[in-house]
């Protein structure tokens, strides 16, 4: 949100430009280059408009974004998508030069005289917005009984409206930089759902999956369909880790079949892999080891010799699972396999959270393994290390890995410590990071609790603490 100083400078060359008769276009550059602002954040000023004005003025014109969407097209962080920059022209009648985007390469002087076709183009051109489906067949039907007579300007408009329609149809396919940019916004994501609250990730992915899915339903090259169904395999996915984290698993899963689907048509294994191990995490943390086992071990096989980073978060995630089983030894064994994987990575494969695997992550499964076969010292000595590794804004797997520590501290009887351990991740969550996954993780600690020290003060505060504990809810 602009400052205040800039919010009354903008007001005030708003009021010149009324005494001034300047055109809008000359009143926007006037904000951009006096308020030193962007011109998409100068044509908002213009208007008077908030933030929150501008993305209402968007939701009434049929796309829905998000302040903090908004405010990183106007600072330059990110692009909107071709559909929302068109948007964005609509609800502030210009043309994308005018908003920063592009670049208007008219060159200056008089306006050349048109040719016939050139005139007919720039009618068509205006034209277009005003000339919807029923008032072209009104238009077309009032040329059938003027046979005859030289057709009028709105006519050839809507003649050329028409075949236009059917031209962007049948050649309407994306550029290479939208494209470019589709595959950014979904690889944005990976890194915003540790720090960012699941269900505003859950509202903004599948925001960008609609758009996404209605570029597919257009006419497009092979290569440029690929891509984009990547990007919605990803961005389905990303509703599904939205979705796993707020507890609501059922709808989850759904989400990532979808995913699976979309990932069939891009022929990318290591895709499909670690759609299955984004799966498996359903039933780790919902009360089903054997089942996150099979599915942890499917993705490890469909990933087979390719180099990604499921080829070794799959086998953590096995050995996690198999300990839980009570299956220490096998455990272990798929616990190697995971670190070898993990060595064989690049940069590529381990520089972000939800689509890479992190050496953080990497200590904190070894750690949660550790903590289940009873091997306390490891388990300690590993949690901590993740720990060290994770910024304080890194919520979810922050508190995950303190009730790992909690449950490792009640395996050797230091139960009070454990609820203080409890207590204190539980805490340090803010409200709307404090989910389905976090709480159930929780309720299974405390009920690791020995019944001899189930009654103790400090454990009766962690079970009442996780059932006041206020849980975000998908909003109706």
């Amino acid at each position: 949100m602009p400052r205040a100083n800039t919010r009354q400078a903008a007001a005030s060359l708003v009021a010149q430009s009324h005494a001034a008769g300047w055109s809008p276009w000359q009143l926007v550059r006037a904000i951009g280059e006096q308020c030193g602002v962007s011109l998409l954040q100068a044509a908002r000023l213009a208007e008077g408009w908030t933030l929150q004005d501008a993305v209402a003025a968007l939701a009434e014109v049929g796309h829905r974004v998000t302040v903090q969407q908004l405010s990183s097209w106007e600072h330059g962080t990110s692009r909107p998508s071709d559909p929302r920059l068109d948007a964005l022209c609509r609800i502030y009648r210009t043309r994308p030069d005018r908003l920063g985007f592009g670049t208007d390469y008219t060159p200056p002087g008089p306006e050349p005289a048109l040719s016939v076709s050139e005139s007919s183009r720039e009618s068509r051109n205006d034209a277009r917005p005003e000339t919807g489906p029923e008032v072209r067949r009104t238009i077309l039907r009032g040329l059938l009984g003027a046979v005859g007579i030289s057709p009028s300007a709105p006519v050839m408009a809507a003649l050329a409206s028409a075949r236009q329609d059917m031209t962007d149809t049948l050649t309407g396919t994306l550029s290479e930089t939208t494209v470019d940019q589709w595959e950014r916004i979904g690889a944005e994501y990976g890194y915003a759902y540790q720090q960012t609250p699941p269900g505003q990730i859950l509202g903004d992915a599948v925001l960008d999956f609609i758009e996404v899915q209605q570029l597919l339903g257009r006419r497009q090259p092979a290569d440029h369909r690929t891509r984009l169904c990547h990007v919605a395999a990803r961005l389905a996915a990303t509703s599904g880790i939205a979705l796993v984290a707020l507890g609501e698993h059922r709808e989850a899963r759904a989400w990532y079949q979808c995913a699976q689907l979309a990932a069939e048509e891009t022929g990318d294994r290591a895709l499909r892999a670690w759609l299955l191990a984004r799966e498996a995490v359903i039933p780790f943390y919902f009360g089903a080891p054997a089942a996150a086992a099979a599915l942890a071990e499917r993705a490890r096989l469909v990933a087979g010799s390719t180099v990604c980073a499921t080829a070794a978060w799959a086998p953590a995630l096995e050995a996690r699972s198999l300990a839980r089983m009570g299956r220490a030894d096998d455990a272990r064994q798929a616990m190697t396999i995971a670190e070898r994987a993990f060595a064989r990575l690049d940069t590529t494969h381990t520089g972000d959270l939800a689509y890479g695997y992190t050496e953080r992550q990497l200590r904190w499964h070894v750690g949660s393994m550790h903590t289940v076969t009873g091997d306390t010292r490891r388990a300690q000595l590993a949690l901590d290390q993740a720990l060290t590794m994770y910024a304080p804004t890194e919520h979810l797997d922050r508190a995950l890995i303190a009730l790992d520590q909690a449950a490792g501290l009640i395996g050797v009887g230091e139960i009070a410590t454990a609820a203080q351990v409890g207590m204190g991740a539980l805490h340090a969550l803010p409200a709307e990071h404090r989910t389905g996954i976090v709480v159930s993780r929780a309720r299974e600690v405390v009920a690791n609790v020995p019944a001899r020290a189930a009654r103790t003060p400090l454990v009766k505060d962690l079970r009442e603490m996780i059932a006041t504990a206020a849980l975000p809810v998908l909003a109706t």
